[in-house]
């Protein structure tokens, strides 16, 4: 058994809590070999960190096999080594005022539904790779932080190069 006390960043989903890049939590814990304990936590006050509001939730589209549903929830959700696309607009929105939100949010939506059901096909059909999420999301991540003005034509440029992938 490995006891932890102490600050670390994790993310909440459906399926529980994962260490990642979401809420900041004080934690105090266990985690037994092969399985995790219950862990106690108290959520640090928003105040105190990012307060990016999430973009619009996502819907897993109908007609998409158990395979392809899995790996749609994967590419929006993230696991513990990679940010998901909810995790990523979040984290661009915070940049930005919120009265100028808006058009940013639907194009995020828009953009990670259709990245994500060309993504979620299987690896020897599809046409959107990770070495093309990871970039994107750079890309995405660094105008936000840099230059927000310029996030609008950075998500349009993103969703032309994937509509002439698609094609």
């Amino acid at each position: 058994m490995l006891i932890f006390t102490g600050m670390i960043t994790v993310k909440k989903l459906r399926t529980g809590v994962y260490v990642n890049k979401g809420k900041q939590l004080l934690l105090t814990g266990c985690l037994v070999l092969f399985g995790l304990g219950q862990p106690l936590a108290q959520e640090i006050p928003a105040a105190s960190r990012d307060s990016g509001s999430p973009p619009a939730p996502y819907v897993v589209p109908s007609g998409l096999s158990a395979d392809e549903k899995y790996w749609f929830v994967k590419f929006q959700e993230g696991n513990m080594l990679v940010d998901g696309w909810q995790e990523i607009a979040t984290e661009v929105l915070a940049k930005i005022p919120s009265a100028k939100q808006g058009r940013q949010r639907d194009l995020l939506v828009t953009l990670g539904t259709k990245i994500g059901l060309e993504w979620c096909k299987d690896n020897d059909i599809r046409k959107v790779d990770n070495s093309m999420l990871q970039s994107w999301g750079k890309q995405l991540k660094q105008t936000a932080k840099k230059d927000p003005a310029r996030l609008e034509v950075v998500l349009v440029a993103i969703n032309e190069k994937v509509d002439a992938l698609l094609k």
